[in-house]
């Protein structure tokens, strides 16, 4: 084989591996997003911002809100036991939120008691 020839038969097998690359890195983008849209509180809005704390406002019925933050807070903690990768998802929603709602508060509840218990080996 020539040398001219093996150059181009390189190059195809570059731009093959190329391609390859870029599809399997769009590949995992996509299953990136997902995992973190799994989150209770995460959304994506349309112009793609991120929000991590995007929950209904307090109905001002303590009963309904309490139990509400805590169940987000449990689906979290699920969700970064099934996705490690995603625990800055955590940080971010502490930044997020504001302390003083209901729903917040019993998010925080939520949290310490899923951290604070161990968890049953089955």
């Amino acid at each position: 084989m020539m040398a001219a020839s093996k150059k181009v038969l390189d190059l195809d097998d570059f731009r093959q591996e190329s391609e390859t690359a870029v599809a399997e890195a769009a590949k995992a983008a996509d299953w990136w997003q997902e995992e973190w849209l799994k989150f209770p509180t995460v959304s994506l809005d349309e112009t793609e911002t991120w929000h991590y704390w995007d929950v209904p406002e307090d109905s001002g019925v303590y009963q309904d809100d309490w139990p509400l933050g805590e169940r987000l807070a449990k689906e979290t903690i699920a969700q970064m036991r099934r996705f490690p990768e995603g625990s800055t998802v955590l940080r971010r929603i502490l930044r997020e939120m504001d302390p003083e709602t209901t729903i917040a508060q019993g998010f925080l509840t939520g949290l310490e008691d899923c951290l604070c218990t161990p968890v049953q080996e089955g």
